[in-house]
């Protein structure tokens, strides 16, 4: 396939945006580990629906076409808030998928690259939530042999290899990590965290949903106090952002794996995990009409894993084992539920503090999660002296 073959589309009308959320059915076609998402979300997204984005800053959709059938699609996207805060101009690619083929991979970026010049950015980083998130971040580079948990990301091998072809470097990895409860000694963990409580002077709440609002305050305030500064692709986000989240992940809530831990009325450190739904969206194809909504209520009765999707401690007592302490309440849950398997993910590769306390709970890293970046005067500057 040549570049001479291909069109590239801006996504604008409704057999556009149908055709952008139905390509990853094209790419993933008989893939067992693939989860599909379900297509209403993806389709008010577009419309921008319910998409944090359209608060942050300007965004597009693109397509790639050969002989009239799509063969690849990318999101791009600048956060004006994160601009301000760490004082760049830089845009993010998301929702990136291809067939393999590096002219059209080329010719996806090509377009993403010159929308984010055309405003004035200076480099690209990706892929990245497509909602301003953790979720589905990042191309898979190790562990890709199985199905995603819940809101990670699931790629194809050859991505990697599609972005780095057009000059991109690595941005920073994540790692996922995998706990099998029956490895996990109890009693020699208990006298541990135990120890460790006592020590340092803090207890470890179960989050209180009806007190919601003041709970993501807590969280908050742990937020502000915990995002190191080498994180440039972070910014703390609102009170009014945190207590929205916790409350659109609310009917997902079962009662479990949600801790705040607290020296005395000073939150140091939370936890958010949830059931791992992605067992119950593999059996839904991407709709709820019009079986979805039984297969959602059978197949949520079997899940047997759960995702803790972020968990955090204030800088200022990170050395007196919170997150260890978090993650042996998350195991007693563990016995009430009977789960087959926590992953706890993404941590930053810089992360130590985290990576060292998950480690010691006992996971396993299993999974690694990379993103890229590209400086467009340095890829010029390539181009000149090829």
């Amino acid at each position: 396939m040549g570049p001479s073959d291909l069109e590239i589309r801006s996504v604008k009308t409704a057999d556009e945006r149908r055709a952008f959320v139905e390509f990853q059915w094209t790419v993933y076609k008989d893939d067992k580990n693939w989860v599909p998402p379900l297509k209403s979300d993806t389709k008010k997204m577009l419309k921008g629906k319910g998409n944090p984005l359209s608060q942050n800053g300007e965004y597009a959709f693109f397509m790639v076409y050969k002989d009239k059938k799509p063969v690849g699609r990318v999101m791009v996207a600048i956060d004006e808030e994160l601009n301000r805060v760490r004082g760049f101009k830089q845009g993010f690619f998301s929702m990136f998928e291809c067939i393999d083929d590096e002219n059209a991979a080329k010719a996806l970026l090509d377009a993403a690259k010159t929308w984010l010049e055309e405003k004035g950015m200076e480099r690209m980083i990706g892929p990245l939530s497509p909602c301003n998130g953790d979720d589905r971040k990042g191309f898979v580079i190790m562990g890709n042999d199985g199905p995603p948990v819940l809101l990670n990301a699931y790629t194809k091998h050859y991505y990697p290899k599609l972005v780095e072809k057009y000059g991109f470097e690595k941005n920073d990895d994540h790692y996922a990590y995998i706990f099998d409860p029956k490895d996990f000694d109890i009693s020699k963990h208990a006298k541990a965290v135990e120890y460790a409580k006592r020590k340092g002077g803090f207890r470890v709440d179960k989050l209180n949903v009806k007190d919601i609002e003041n709970e993501a305050r807590d969280i908050h305030r742990i937020l502000q106090n915990s995002v190191p500064e080498e994180w440039d692709y972070l910014v703390t986000p609102s009170l009014d952002a945190v207590i929205s989240e916790f409350k659109d992940l609310l009917p997902f809530y079962d009662g479990h794996y949600c801790y705040i831990a607290r020296k005395g009325d000073i939150p140091i450190g939370f936890m958010v995990a949830l059931p791992d739904y992605n067992q119950v969206l593999r059996h839904m194809n991407g709709k709820i009409l019009p079986l979805g909504w039984a297969k959602y209520l059978y197949y949520k009765r079997k899940i047997k894993g759960a995702r803790g999707i972020v968990q955090m401690v204030d800088r200022n007592y990170q050395n007196l084992g919170v997150n260890y302490a978090m993650y042996f309440e998350v195991y007693k849950d563990w016995l009430k539920t009977k789960l087959d398997y926590f992953e706890a993910s993404c941590i930053d590769e810089t992360n130590l503090p985290s990576r060292l306390g998950i480690e010691r709970a006992g996971g396993k890293h299993y999974r690694t999660y990379r993103t890229y970046k590209l400086d467009f005067k340095k890829k010029h500057d390539l181009q000149q002296s090829s």
